[in-house]
């Protein structure tokens, strides 16, 4: 099964904008996904907001995913980096968008995933 996930930043704050911490977050996303037992297929990473477009089995919830995802690589972004955890108190925000998606919007929803940047790199809405 196919789904569409969308979560924020806590509080909106841009605290993903450097390249390094997006890398280190795309790689922890990847090894998540390979550990619990289900796909990500794309992954953009904003810098308030990511999106993703999951793979995975029928008995895998889309909370237990995003459970994993946002509270494993929220501590392990903590342990690499140092930060201000009075200024940082989370990560990730309590909530979650997800959509399940066909094989038919497949395509459509990958480009709108990857169409999220312009060619250089640049989040769109800046």
């Amino acid at each position: 099964m196919l789904y569409h996930y969308t979560f924020n930043v806590y509080k909106g704050k841009e605290l993903l904008i450097n390249r390094e911490v997006q890398c280190f977050l795309r790689d922890i996303f990847h090894k998540i996904s390979v550990e619990k037992g289900f796909e990500i297929l794309e992954c953009e990473i904003l810098s308030d907001h990511v999106h993703m477009l999951i793979n995975q089995s029928y008995n895998v919830s889309t909370s237990y995913v995003m459970k994993n995802i946002k509270g494993i690589s929220s501590r392990r972004l903590f342990q690499k980096y140092d930060v201000n955890r009075y200024e940082v108190r989370k990560l990730w925000g309590r909530s979650f968008h997800v959509r399940k998606i066909d094989n038919a919007q497949k395509a459509i929803v990958s480009n709108y995933i990857k169409s999220q940047r312009t060619y250089e790199g640049i989040d769109k809405r800046h």
